[in-house]
């Protein structure tokens, strides 16, 4: 079969026309005379295909120009799942006996008898020969019914036989982003490779049949977007993939084309070598089988600026976040992580302090603070904010509506962690109001101890007996708090969220935590020390207290005392207050 021409100008349209199977020319000279596209064959029926049945399929392999190979159905795998059949196919030509099924072939579409079957979607990684299963076209018109608004009616995947990779472009990938990321993206079915910075127009004359789609996820400074195939066009309306990106039901994420660079052929799954261009439309759909879009109007992105302070430089990132409940918390570790070590490279024996501003919609603010110290703590800053992001947009209180994101970023030479050894008070009692000193014995990872001297003031209100004073670090006094208060782990407002992400971190933080020993109840978020006993014992023998629960002692004062050092390790003593 004859290449396709990706260009789709007046001129160059009728030379595609020319090109084209017989039956395309009617179609393709109707849509150039009317400018009205609706580029493909009539539909060709599961129930009409039979084993042996040969025709060709549509897909990019380099540049932008759209190719043929060739394709032999080899059986039809009925009811694959509850709601769709599996077209087998062996692939040929344009070099597919060597490299395989191609990830980033997702959404190519097959031909049989000059009539559309539908779209290249599953392969098996370490396969002999390219078979593919192939999604029917029937199936994939079917999204363009998925009513806006609806969720997936389930985040299982449209059978259990895998879909090919989808390749992520990254800019910016080196080896040891790719190795951090791999996990995590393979557990969606992605696969991160190598991309450039913006490539291509926003000229959409191309944008046909087995032409390139893009997915933006990152826009700008650092730029990542997902690549796979078009299946089919009516007007400005598009199908492709043929199988899930995430199976996120009805989305708002930005459509691009873009650019094949190269194949890279692997004995496990070869994949495409893919630039996005700009944005030129929207996804809108991401269904079993496949997703649907619209050229034209391009979805908001969550802007972000990240700047990065290291001794070599001062490095400014600004870029863009798709913006999805999933897909925001995946993304925006993985664009904090490149502009690290874009600015820093392989990073070795550091310290790196991370302070992240989420501003929202309705005025609200938050900041996530961190420091981590040691070999390479830029692993420790993707996967901690991964998580909080997944904390956060995860919520069943209300939909997190970010307006702006800034990450700060200071990066400092050498491991400045260490452990809290001993804590000794300058005496065993105090009286209210007054101010004590605790000497500290801190021991660095090295095994060089140093001596250092807090002092903390004691609440005038502190009724007189014993009090237990703790010193540990801020993670571990979070945690000892939720043992404590279980209710903490489980915020019913938006702001207890953020206050529990605000102290989540903070690992440079010595906290200096007094106890009264006895008995309290918990009041929601605050406490009552020393309630009256009969109400404590009606507390305690309910079990239905709601947000009123004894608790065995209560939190008098919480000190943060900043060390300027990761520090480890908990210290606890007895003090009188007379």
């Amino acid at each position: 079969m004859p290449a396709l021409m990706h260009s789709f100008n007046q001129n160059s349209g009728r030379r595609l026309v020319a090109s084209f199977q017989p039956a395309y020319r009617l179609f393709l000279l109707i849509s150039l005379v009317t400018g009205r596209f609706c580029l493909s064959a009539p539909f060709l029926p599961v129930d009409s295909v039979k084993p042996g049945m040969k025709g060709f399929g549509l897909s990019v392999f380099t540049g932008t120009r759209i190719d043929t190979f060739q394709v032999e159905v080899l059986d039809v795998m009925k009811k694959i799942s509850p709601r769709g059949d599996l077209i087998l196919c062996r692939l040929s030509g344009a070099g597919l006996e060597n490299s395989g099924v191609i990830a980033g072939m997702s959404g190519s579409p097959v031909y049989i008898n000059d009539k559309l079957l539908g779209a290249v979607a599953y392969a098996w990684s370490w396969a002999k020969e390219p078979i593919a299963g192939v999604t029917p076209i029937q199936e994939m018109l079917d999204i363009w019914q998925a009513q806006s608004g609806s969720r997936p009616r389930s985040r299982a995947p449209r059978s259990n036989l895998p879909h090919l990779p989808i390749p992520i472009a990254i800019s910016g990938l080196n080896p040891e982003l790719e190795q951090l990321l791999t996990p995590t993206l393979a557990a969606l079915g992605m696969k991160p490779v190598a991309g450039a910075s913006n490539c291509g127009t926003t000229d959409t004359t191309g944008f046909v049949p087995g032409g390139v789609i893009g997915v933006a996820l990152i826009d700008g400074d650092v730029r990542a977007a997902a690549v796979g195939t078009i299946t089919y066009r009516e007007g400005n309306r598009i199908l492709a993939f043929g199988h899930p990106f995430f199976q996120g039901g009805d989305v708002q994420l930005p459509m691009t084309g873009g650019v094949i660079h190269s194949i890279l052929p692997s004995f496990a799954t070869s994949f495409k070598l893919f630039s996005p261009g700009p944005p030129i439309g929207t996804v809108t759909q991401d269904r079993a089988p496949g997703i649907a879009g619209t050229i034209g109007t391009v979805p908001p992105m969550l802007p972000v600026r990240v700047v990065v302070n290291s001794p070599k430089t001062r490095d400014t990132y600004n870029f863009r976040i798709a913006i999805h409940e999933q897909l925001t918390p995946e993304f925006m570790p993985i664009a904090l992580a490149e502009a690290v070590l874009q600015t820093e490279g392989t990073l070795e024996e550091v310290t790196l302090n991370s302070r992240l501003l989420l501003r929202f919609t309705d005025g609200t603010t938050a900041q996530i603070r961190h420091t981590f110290a040691g070999i390479n703590p830029v692993v420790a800053l993707l996967e901690n904010t991964r998580n909080e992001l997944q904390f956060l947009f995860a919520n069943d209180i209300k939909p997190v509506a970010l307006e702006t994101v800034e990450a700060i970023i200071n990066i400092t030479p050498g491991r400045t962690s260490a452990e809290l050894i001993a804590a000794v008070p300058e005496r065993t009692w105090v009286h209210p109001g007054e101010t004590l000193a605790i000497y500290l014995e801190i021991r660095d990872y090295r095994g060089t101890e140093t001596e250092q001297i807090v002092r903390i003031p004691i609440p005038a209100t502190t009724p007189p007996g014993i009090i237990n004073v703790t010193l540990t670090s801020a993670a571990e006094f979070l945690h000892q708090q939720i043992q404590r208060l279980p209710r903490l782990a489980n915020p019913t407002s938006l702001t207890q969220l953020l206050k529990l992400l605000e102290d989540s971190g903070r690992e440079d933080e010595l906290i200096v935590a007094g106890f009264l020993t006895q008995p309290a109840l918990a009041l929601g978020e605050r406490e009552m020390p020393n309630p009256p006993p009969s109400i404590l014992q009606i507390f305690s023998s309910s079990k239905k207290g709601g947000r009123t629960q004894p608790v065995p002692n209560s939190l008098l004062f919480k000190i943060p005392v900043k060390l300027n050092r990761v520090i480890q390790g908990s210290v606890s003593f007895d003090l009188e207050v007379k």
